[in-house]
């Protein structure tokens, strides 16, 4: 009887040692241990995730982290505005810098909260934008851009845009217009006459008479001239600008269609094709 109260006894505390050593669950979120000035956000383990987790994961670390660098958690952390819409514009651009960057953040948030001394961090928000963007592209396309179009003026509608990044271009087809005097109405898909000869905005193949066309200028200086009409999706080559126009030698005399007192304006919206990688 002895001898099996000593057994289940030395094997409940084998059994407790196990338990003992078994490692507490991974914190995730917001937590504060006691005597810091405020919460510091967890992420998640990235290594666990599988892709289409990493990506839900990478929106809601982003969010939280905004979140606290801009005044939202009441705990005395509120960064530079301008700073932070840059970081945001990078890291929304390029999601996957959100894991290391979400690492970094966690171990300055902590420092900061349990001493009180925030220098640390708020310098390296500041350089932050620089080093995610050494060597790279600073403006990737991920807003969109609506515009009207201005049928008496030449290249307009300005967009950044990155190596790889695919821009969708879009105009309304049903406002009307016309580019001399007395032509006919056209709109964005312009006439069926080619535009021959070098005083033509976009002369190459199916950028025809009126028609929106566009121009990319590379940060190297190559441009590239293509066809847009009423939809077309362009994929940037390297870094560089967008551009857009009806293909026009003279613009003073263009006017649109009016009936009444409602004149037509049509509209061009620029967005990223595909949403966000």
């Amino acid at each position: 009887m002895i001898y099996a109260l000593l057994a289940t006894l030395v094997f409940s505390g084998f059994a407790d040692a196990k338990k003992s050593k078994t490692p507490p669950p991974p914190i995730v979120g917001w937590h504060h241990d006691e005597g810091w000035k405020g919460d510091c956000y967890y992420p998640k383990d990235w290594a666990t995730l599988g892709e289409g987790d990493k990506r839900a994961a990478r929106a809601d670390t982003l969010a939280a982290m905004q979140t606290q660098w801009s005044g939202g958690r009441d705990d005395g952390v509120n960064f530079d505005a301008n700073v932070l819409d840059d970081v945001n514009t990078t890291l929304l651009g390029r999601p996957t810098k959100i894991e290391d960057v979400s690492r970094q953040n966690l171990d300055l948030c902590v420092a900061a909260m349990k001493t009180g001394d925030m220098s640390a961090w708020t310098a390296w928000i500041g350089s932050l934008n620089g080093k995610l963007n050494v060597g790279e592209c600073n403006h990737p396309l991920v807003t969109t851009r609506f515009d009207y179009l201005d049928i008496g003026t030449g290249w307009q509608g300005a967009t950044n845009v990155c190596k790889g990044d695919k821009a969708h271009i879009f105009a309304t087809a049903k406002d009307q217009y016309r580019i001399t005097e007395k032509g006919a109405w056209i709109n964005v898909e312009g006439t069926k006459d080619p535009a021959v000869g070098a005083d033509w905005p976009c002369n190459i193949e199916n950028c025809t008479v009126g028609k929106l066309v566009g121009k990319f200028t590379s940060e190297s200086g190559v441009e590239v001239l293509f066809p847009i009409g009423a939809d077309y999706t362009f994929e940037a080559p390297e870094n560089g600008t967008l551009y857009y126009t009806i293909n026009d030698t003279t613009w003073y005399d263009n006017k649109w269609y009016s009936n009444g007192r409602i004149e037509d304006h049509a509209a061009v919206t620029i967005e990223p094709a595909g949403g966000l990688q």
